[in-house]
């Protein structure tokens, strides 16, 4: 494991807080959603579903989420539920969950294989610095619920690989990021 570079601070979590400005977002794009799906009509919302799937297709999106939740972005994989809401739940939610997994375990390996990398240390440094330890002082759990509440996943499994946690632990948490995309479609299909 690596040092510990939390500098004393306390790493306990105020849950309601954290739910509360995490899920903010959340609402913003849902009551967006709803405006924007009654502004322009259940037709036009059908032909820009359609449109997006002739384009980009079920690999499109399974790449952007893959992407997003493999690197550290300033993007969120939510921002495909508006459009995959309008296709087959019963592929999409393995997609997108499974994208999710295989890119949470993507970037736990970046942060276990590449933190000896001066130039990579520094930016898995960050992610550690800011998230490390609330991984070392809740384990598994905290990787667990970053992978089902809004907290910056990529980001997590980042500090997680960083700190040397349990692939085993990690990828059985990663796994809750299909719970994730069957609450989010859940909730998307309730604001069609």
């Amino acid at each position: 494991t690596i040092e510990d570079h939390s500098s004393g601070k306390d790493h306990h979590i105020n849950w309601k807080k954290a739910a509360l400005i995490g899920f903010i977002p959340l609402l913003v794009m849902l009551t967006s959603f709803f405006g924007v799906t009654r502004l322009i009509g259940e037709d036009t919302y059908n032909d820009v579903v359609y449109l997006v799937d002739e384009k980009f297709g079920i690999l499109g999106i399974f790449l952007y989420v893959y992407i997003v939740d493999t690197l550290i972005l300033p993007l969120s994989p939510d921002f495909v539920f508006p459009i995959a809401v309008g296709m087959n739940p019963f592929v999409m939610i393995p997609i997108i969950g499974g994208a999710s997994a295989l890119g949470g375990m993507t970037s736990y390996s970046i942060g276990r294989l590449l933190y000896k990398i001066p130039a990579i240390k520094k930016l898995t440094g960050k992610a550690y610095m800011k998230w490390g330890g609330y991984i070392q002082h809740y384990g598994v759990l905290f990787v667990m619920l970053a992978g089902i509440l809004p907290l910056p996943f990529s980001t997590i499994c980042v500090a997680a690989g960083a700190v040397q946690m349990d692939v085993r632990k990690v990828a059985l948490a990663c796994l809750t990021r299909f719970i994730r995309a069957a609450i989010y479609f859940a909730l998307f299909s309730l604001m069609l």
